[in-house]
């Protein structure tokens, strides 16, 4: 039988560089402009790069300081952090850190240039810029150095150069997918830097596109119809071609509710496409795995398929899951410190602690501003939340647990203390109260001094008099 293929002479970029090019096998090597296509084009090119660093993401982290008066300080610094869009510049610097294996970032001042210092104190919302930087950008300044003997040896060089313009290195950060390998040119990042994302994937992201093609092809047949007839003579063949011709159309032309007649001898069948099924859906599941080995994104993530018991349920995939994104998110650490320090400055600069100092006169009223800034630097403290969610069934038994223990201990103990350390107790069972989560709104606040200092009155009879002074007059 004769295949004819029509075509119009056009092709995607997409098709043109991975179905159509016969060079691309294992080992091939992904350039820039193929880590571009893969990333714009290909159906999993945006999952392999951003689906792990928008779940690392997903959740605010939590920023916290102690001393805080209603927690205006930690306000101020996430008014800023989302005024500045911190979290989304971040995210984009590691999507490109992904697709071509190394990425920059820079903060730049309107008032002062790319090449000197970033000020500290003193510096200004309105006069800072934050810009994202890819290879093409950024080529030839990231370049890590081949000199085993360099004190710069595998690192990125100190300066950045974006389009002959140095930025110091107080404003930039570099940012490598993966370690540089010694002698290992990218041609994705023009350097010896990290590898794309693509890289090893290269042969199976092809394979999967012709996994698609084989996918259209048989959705074009699963409608089709096989109708069998009885052969005709060869004196009758040209009117029972007419026939025949009649009964196909009457056969497509057929709708729900239709009645259609057909000889005795003949029968219509839907074409058998069992085996067919089985093969693709096995060739797609192994195409998969082979992405997921060859890159860093678990399967699941790609594939988009439900967890067994929900994310949030502690499953085994999606515990696998999460210690993938923590492993992610260990990686971000890095520029989420960096911007850290250049908010704080931006958010409590002089003014700020002005207007604190004014509103909480006896707390920081004599204290000079830097002293106070630097406190609240060392103080503040910012972690990453849980993406797996417990149970409120779960958590309610865990701290239910937690409240039986340490009232078991607070009745064993309390009994044979003396009132100073009986009260010390007392604020120990009511700080570990006031962990759970019931108690968040209304905590349990107690007076140590109060409860050391307190004598219970003497017991009373039932007549309403003290048992002491009854003993008495007996």
């Amino acid at each position: 039988m004769a295949e004819i293929v029509i075509s119009n002479g056009m092709t995607s970029q997409l098709t043109e560089l991975l179905t159509n090019n016969e060079s691309i096998e294992p080992g091939s090597v992904a350039g820039y402009e193929l880590c571009k296509i893969l990333w714009e084009q290909h159906p999993l090119g945006g999952k392999l790069v951003e689906k792990p660093i928008t779940m690392a993401l997903f959740k605010p982290r939590e920023n916290n300081l102690e001393d805080d008066p209603d927690r205006r300080i930690v306000k101020a610094f996430e008014g800023v952090w989302l005024r500045l869009g911190v979290t989304e510049k971040i995210r984009n610097l590691h999507f490109i850190t992904r697709c071509y294996g190394a990425a920059a970032i820079g903060v730049g001042t309107t008032s002062t240039k790319a090449a000197e210092v970033l000020p500290s104190f003193g510096l200004s919302e309105s006069d800072i810029f934050i810009n994202v930087f890819d290879p093409l950008n950024a080529s030839g300044s990231m370049v890590t150095s081949q000199d085993p003997n360099a004190p710069d040896f595998q690192e990125p060089k100190n300066t950045l150069n974006i389009a002959g313009q140095d930025w110091h290195p107080s404003r930039t950060m570099k940012v490598f997918n993966g370690a540089p390998i010694y002698l290992g040119y990218q041609s994705s990042a023009f350097g010896f830097t990290g590898r794309s994302v693509f890289q090893r994937a290269l042969y199976p992201l092809k394979s999967f596109l012709q996994s698609m093609v084989a996918d259209n092809m048989v959705s074009q047949k699963a409608g089709v119809l096989v109708a069998k007839t009885a052969q005709n003579t060869s004196v009758l063949s040209g009117l029972m071609a007419a026939a025949g011709m009649i009964k196909r159309e009457l056969l497509k032309s057929a709708k729900n509710d239709g009645v259609l007649s057909i000889g005795a001898s003949d029968s219509i069948e839907s074409l058998d496409l069992q085996n067919v099924d089985k093969a693709l859906t096995t060739s797609r599941d192994n195409i998969i795995a082979n992405i997921a080995a060859a890159s860093d994104t678990p399967a699941l993530l790609i594939k988009d398929e439900a967890f067994a018991n929900g994310f949030g349920e502690g499953a085994e995939d999606s515990n696998a899951v999460a210690q993938y994104i923590d492993s992610v998110r260990q990686t971000i650490d890095p520029t989420i410190m960096f911007f850290e320090n250049i908010v704080q400055y931006i958010a409590w600069d002089e003014a700020f602690f002005d207007a604190l100092a004014a509103d909480y006169p006896d707390q920081y009223a004599g204290r000079k501003y830097e002293d106070v800034f630097y406190g609240w630097k060392s103080g503040f403290s910012s972690k990453w939340t849980d993406l797996l969610e417990r149970k409120q069934s779960d958590v309610q038994d865990g701290e239910s647990k937690i409240l039986n223990q340490a009232s078991t201990l607070y009745t064993a103990l309390s009994a044979n203390l003396d009132p100073e350390n009986k009260a010390a107790l007392a604020i120990w069972l009511a700080e570990i109260i006031n962990t759970l989560s019931f108690s968040i709104d209304t905590p349990l606040i107690l007076d140590e001094e109060a409860l050391a200092n307190y004598v219970p009155p003497p017991p009373v009879n039932n007549y309403g008099n003290e048992k002491e002074g009854e003993e008495k007059a007996t």
